[in-house]
């Protein structure tokens, strides 16, 4: 029979309680393991048994065969010590439980990468027409436009409920949204997610989505829980037919440039 406590008191009383102090097993939560009544006691008051109020046991000789009192069979009597034994094989000790508690919930937005600095489009548009002596068409202009100013149309967001206790903070109902306003489909991102611990990262998840509309925000549910002190998000590639469009975050920046740098030739 396995009990639950809440205080030393709580516990103290059901050792005592027990008629077979070797038959106790304590389960200490936040521990992977059994502990027996002396493990316990050695473990929280550095000897084999508690300090106070330990019952004095004496052995009780055998009753001489014909003493049982009247009315008690052999078989109900063991039956009956087997109920008081068993009531005291597993004790829970249960007063040093994480004890959780809900904090606000964690909102972030992928900054803007380091290889897609801020430019003057419109100038480029310009330097292009003046060596190529060509006015470019209008498509090609909106295309080039959208394709470098990419990180202004294209917002990844990442939102988590969190829950906190000696320090440590949990993330659950974590889910990833991608808000796309360039006016075309995009086919395909990668996006990265990064659990950080203690300024370092401790987990690092990608996640594929296809096939991201621009009526509405897209959205994904991660399944589990992180753990550690913050989460952030960021893309990895992406990928538009529509407007012949390729990105990728280990691309090197070559800002000045006057080609087109996320021109998609695949």
């Amino acid at each position: 029979m396995i009990r639950e406590v809440q205080s030393d008191e709580e516990l103290q009383a059901l050792i005592q309680s027990s008629v077979e102090l070797d038959k106790i097993r304590i389960w200490i939560f936040n521990t992977n393991e059994w502990l027996t009544h002396a493990e316990f006691c050695k473990q929280k008051f550095g000897r084999a048994t508690a300090p106070k109020n330990e019952p004095v046991r004496e052995d009780i000789p055998k009753k001489q065969a014909g003493s049982q009192k009247p009315g008690r069979s052999p078989l109900v009597s063991r039956v009956l010590i087997f109920l008081i034994t068993a009531t005291a094989i597993f004790l829970v000790y249960n007063f040093t439980r994480i004890k959780w508690r809900k904090i606000p919930a964690l909102e972030v937005i992928a900054p803007r990468p380091g290889n897609v600095p801020l430019m003057d489009v419109d100038s480029l548009i310009r330097e292009i027409e003046f060596s190529r002596n060509q006015k470019l068409d209008k498509t090609t202009a909106t295309n080039l436009r959208i394709r470098n100013t990419w990180p202004d149309r294209m917002q990844l967001r990442l939102r988590s409920d969190r829950q906190a206790a000696n320090g440590d903070i949990k993330f659950y109902n974590v889910s990833l949204f991608i808000d796309n306003s360039t006016g075309y489909n995009v086919d395909q991102a990668i996006v990265e997610l990064t659990n950080w611990n203690k300024n370092e990262v401790a987990r690092r998840d990608t996640f594929q989505f296809n096939f991201i509309g621009y009526a509405q925000p897209t959205t994904r549910a991660i399944p589990g829980e992180y753990r550690g002190d913050s989460l952030s998000v960021s893309f990895l590639s992406l990928r538009s037919k529509a407007f012949n469009f390729c990105y990728a975050a280990e691309k090197e920046s070559n800002y000045g440039n006057l080609n087109d740098r996320w021109f998609c030739r695949e």
